[in-house]
């Protein structure tokens, strides 16, 4: 019989408590902090745990490496660099380049902005990633006089597809990489290359979808977009400009060739930023300007949720949730490694994904210990990111509001339903690739005949739609019809 003491009991109810409220769109800091508060109490009046325990709580310990200290700085970099980079006006500078390569053409606009949301996101946070494309799409789409739709809800799902490019492209994946010491190369060469394939597939599912959907403008609205637009209008300066592309060039090299060991990329991130904020000669207020922008919300919030959630490792909640998971397959690792990631996908999808992601670290760190080799422990933390960052898109909860809200103010309205379709479908498209992908790496045989029968399948009726009887042409095309209808309508 599973024994739960009444500490354990307590900091279950005040995380439950603390999760129903950010459903409820309450202020996530001040609910995070309140739960800390309750789990601290917990800790010193019932576990009679020293009072520095709260420090160890919100920043680690010499056991951990400091763990959640590291998480936070590399954040704080990475904001100082991003907000100079939006303040500069690079990333606006980017998204029209990209906007004017593809001339004006329904499919490689929608392809190219793609592209740039999940690249704006691999470095970028969501939230900021949207501010700046999805105002910047609606105003194009009038330019060319065609509806933006399309390339709204397709933008708003890669974005979480480019969460999984690099370890620093969301909060999950800093808190994993963290704490499962997983090096920027390592994340990027095991499961980033298998992301950007993901994108290029889910590419395909879209130009499936939308080919006949996506209206092709005039003559006159491709010139206005091409020749009388001037892309150096979006920028302070051509020598900020260079001087941020600058930064995050040299940023993304040394993440990848300075060892961890040498210089944290923590430490990375915050020196760039220092060195972009002195070449920028920006003064006192326009620093104080680009602090104030800070994400506080945000922070306040990790460090209330590092709080609860290492007060239920403290009091044993995490173990017994371990002691569950490990029973899952049988202790098979493939099974288990599916279940983390469909499980984090679908909790993601209700539930804000940092919390979810700072439950399940612990959980999976003790279920990885006895895996047959180093890199089946870093599949698991993988199959946690996957699940993290893409099961976003299942509900058009969490940042896809904020997608939904700048389409109504714009007067280009985008209902809840049509969201929820499209990012339903594509979501369990895109996590059935990554099955199929873990598949593969357990069982390359079986993964191997699942791709030549998916392949027969498609082959045959692609020779059937082209060569077969007339009624049996008729009855794809109708079926692929109502398909498309069914998500995009």
């Amino acid at each position: 019989m599973i024994s739960i003491s009444a500490s354990a009991l307590l900091i279950i109810c005040c995380f439950i408590c603390v999760i129903i409220f950010i459903l409820a769109e309450k202020n996530r800091a001040i609910v995070s902090i309140s739960g800390a508060l309750v789990t601290y109490f917990v800790l010193i009046f019932i576990e009679k745990s020293d009072s520095s325990i709260i420090v160890e709580l919100l920043f680690g310990s010499t056991v951990d490496n400091f763990v959640n200290l590291h998480s936070l700085m590399l954040i704080i970099g990475m904001m100082f660099i991003v907000h100079i980079s939006y303040e500069i006006g690079t990333f606006n500078f980017l998204a029209v380049i990209a906007i004017k390569l593809s001339r004006g053409k329904p499919i490689p606009l929608v392809t190219i902005l793609c592209i740039v949301s999940a690249v704006f996101s691999s470095i970028l946070n969501n939230i900021l990633t949207v501010m700046i494309l999805i105002p910047l799409t609606i105003t194009i789409s009038r330019v060319l006089n065609v509806s933006p739709t399309p390339y709204i809800l397709t933008q708003a799902i890669m974005v979480n597809v480019g969460g999984t490019i690099f370890s620093i492209s969301s909060i999950p994946n800093i808190l994993i990489v963290k704490s499962a010491e997983i090096s920027f190369p390592v994340y990027f060469l095991e499961i980033g290359f298998f992301s950007i394939i993901i994108f290029a597939l889910t590419i395909l599912f879209f130009i499936f979808l939308y080919k006949n959907e996506l209206s092709i403008p005039k003559d006159k609205a491709i010139n206005i977009l091409l020749y009388d637009f001037d892309i150096w209008n979006v920028v302070q300066s051509r020598r900020l400009l260079y001087a941020s592309l600058s930064a995050l060039i040299i940023l993304m090299i040394s993440f990848f060739i300075v060892p961890e060991d040498f210089l944290p990329p923590d430490i990375i991130a915050l020196s760039i930023a220092m060195i972009l904020t002195i070449i920028s000669r920006m003064d006192s207020k326009e620093i104080s300007k680009i602090i104030k922008k800070f994400d506080y919300e945000l922070l306040f919030y990790l460090l209330g949720i590092f709080v609860i959630t290492g007060g239920m490792e403290v009091v044993g909640v995490i173990d017994l949730m371990e002691d569950l998971f490990r029973n899952i397959g049988g202790g098979n690792e493939f099974i288990q490694i599916i279940f983390i990631m469909w499980i984090a996908a679908f909790s993601s999808s209700l539930i804000d994904n940092i919390p979810i992601t700072k439950v399940l670290i612990p959980i999976i760190d003790e279920m990885a210990v006895n895996t047959s080799s180093l890199l089946n422990q870093r599949r698991y933390f993988y199959s946690l990111s996957i699940g993290a960052n893409w099961g976003d898109n299942l509900t058009p909860l969490g940042d896809n509001i904020l997608v939904l809200n700048i389409a109504k103010e714009a007067n280009r309205p985008i209902s809840i339903k049509t969201f929820w379709k499209l990012g339903f479908i594509t979501t369990v498209y895109q996590l059935l690739l990554g099955t199929l992908f873990f598949i593969l790496i357990f069982s390359f045989s079986l993964g191997i005949l699942i791709l030549m029968v998916i392949g027969v399948i498609i082959g045959f009726i692609i020779i059937l739609m082209k060569k077969g009887p007339f009624m049996i042409q008729s009855k794809i095309d109708k079926g692929i019809y109502l398909f498309r209808n069914f998500i995009i309508a």
